[in-house]
């Protein structure tokens, strides 16, 4: 018999044109309210939405944010996956409700309840860090400002659900590992998503094309609130990006997005999936499907791939106990990543 199981997933989500103009109808008197944003962009976006709320707001940037202090009721994250992250980390230590605003669409966080592998393991010390959105409000008209290289990112994201699920698969199958069936689907929805309209939105010229990505990249998050973990949706391509981030100087050398759509390349590969269809569709948006259109160094992407599978050791993937040095030249080169 299986045990009780506990979802945890958005309440209330709106999306659209506009959609920040509706935030006072999602967010209720509330006592004092944080505002976490960006450094500089999204700032004219949170204090719209401390206008529009006409309560008591203090706007600060997620690397001012001190999380000890409490004497908020209500936790807003305004901006892209920074912003996002530390909101749910400030809304996991103090138990406070916590809505998601994005104004990009370069990852899958929108609706998790989790953070990036960076800040899990700086604020380890807070525990397994989970805070699902209360609500989400997307405006896609400023979402379709953010640049398109953070938007196709978007799609670099969803297209590593294949190897996730997969992954997922087959460590259930070796290792007895807990599987949802349903939240796997619901990972490969997005994933199919991103691959039905790659040609049709890469460009991201009209507000639909976005209004596809979100709506993707939402469904990815809800999996994850079902399955109690990333697992639907992140796996060996994951661990590779990780990998390479954290061994890069400064966080905007690399951009995540990418990064995982390299892993899914070679991942697929190691599955024995069609990395060639992928690798099509990774060029078709315009992400880079070469190590030097990424700016990685090959010996970079070697020590990544022979190490990733050390930095979730309770995860099991296609990596295994580990690829040797030249187990994984031989992948970048047959997939002619060099």
């Amino acid at each position: 018999m299986k045990k009780v199981e506990r979802f945890e997933v958005p309440r209330t989500i709106i999306f659209g044109p506009g959609a920040l103009e509706k935030t006072p109808e999602v967010i209720p008197p509330s006592g004092r309210v944080l505002i976490i944003t960006g450094k500089s962009s999204t700032r004219k976006y949170a204090e719209r939405v401390a206008e529009l709320l006409k309560q008591n707001c203090e706007i600060i940037s997620y690397d001012q944010v001190e999380l000890e202090k409490p004497g908020f009721d209500l936790v807003i994250g305004i901006g892209g996956g920074r912003p996002l992250d530390m909101a749910k980390v400030y809304s996991y230590i103090h138990k406070k409700p916590f809505v998601a605003i994005p104004t990009s669409a370069s990852h899958d966080g929108i609706a998790s309840p989790y953070v990036s592998f960076s800040l899990t393991q700086r604020f380890s010390k807070y525990g397994k860090i989970s805070s699902s959105p209360v609500a989400i409000i997307a405006d896609t008209s400023i979402i379709l400002s953010a640049p398109s290289r953070l938007l196709k990112a978007g799609i670099g994201d969803l297209l590593g659900k294949i190897i996730a699920v997969r992954d997922w698969q087959l460590a259930h199958r070796l290792k007895g590992e807990e599987y949802s069936e349903y939240a796997a689907h619901l990972s490969l929805t997005s994933y199919k998503i991103a691959v039905g309209n790659a040609q049709k939105i890469k460009n991201f010229i009209r507000e639909e094309d976005v209004r596809v990505l979100v709506k993707a990249l939402i469904g990815c998050g809800v999996a994850m609130g079902i399955a109690g973990s990333s697992r639907p949706c992140s796996g060996s391509e994951h661990l590779f990006a990780h990998a390479i981030e954290v061994r890069v100087e400064k966080e905007d050398e690399v951009v995540h997005g990418e990064l995982v759509a390299l892993g899914t390349i070679i991942m697929a590969y190691l599955h024995g999936i069609n990395w060639r269809r992928i690798k099509r569709i990774a060029d078709i948006i315009g992400l880079p499907t070469s190590l030097r259109q990424a700016n990685i160094d090959v010996d970079l992407a070697l020590e990544a791939l022979t190490t990733a599978h050390t930095l979730r050791p309770d995860r099991y993937t296609i990596l295994g106990d580990g690829l040797s040095r030249e187990a994984a030249k031989r992948a970048l080169e047959d997939v002619e990543l060099i």
